[in-house]
């Protein structure tokens, strides 16, 4: 099954190790945020990477799961955390009624995570994006949603010669 998925052809997926965030929902930057936490553990994520609307049926979980397979088997993924929850994810919302076709998967641009005394960061853009970027000479880029605490410490590198 082939639906129509709001997403660049090509996803870009950078997860880094990060210092522990404390509590995840006080991280979230806006209430549009997505998390899923249980006992201080969990994800949190926003912006939109990916949007994903899937079919009513019986079979929605099953087409989720080949949608997002899909999704993510052609993505660039470098995630040396290598836990569950680090790397592409997506929050899911799908309708009671199998028939209703308002079910959806959204594949935040931004996830932070912690579980079992790892933290990290999951950044998610585009191929032409960050290829266009480098061509034009940057050595690196910083995205405009990026956390201003963030930002501020990217600097400060920089400043340092780092």
């Amino acid at each position: 099954m082939k639906l129509a998925v709001t997403a660049p052809d090509r996803l870009s997926v950078r997860t880094v190790e990060v210092p522990d965030p404390g509590d995840l929902i006080s991280r979230l930057p806006h209430p549009a945020a997505l998390a899923w936490v249980r006992h201080g553990e969990g994800i949190v994520g926003w912006g939109e990477a990916a949007r994903v609307p899937l079919p009513g049926g019986e079979d929605r979980f099953a087409a989720a799961a080949r949608l997002l397979d899909e999704l993510f088997g052609a993505a660039d993924i470098d995630d040396p955390v290598g836990v569950p929850g680090s790397g592409p994810v997506a929050f899911g919302g799908f309708g009671f009624d199998p028939k209703s076709p308002d079910s959806v998967l959204i594949v935040p641009r931004k996830v932070l995570g912690r579980r079992g005394g790892r933290a990290w960061l999951t950044t998610i853009d585009t191929d032409e994006f960050v290829a266009g970027a480098l061509r034009s000479g940057a050595a690196g880029f910083v995205l405009k949603d990026t956390d201003p605490e963030h930002l501020a410490h990217l600097v400060r590198t920089l400043a340092a010669g780092g």
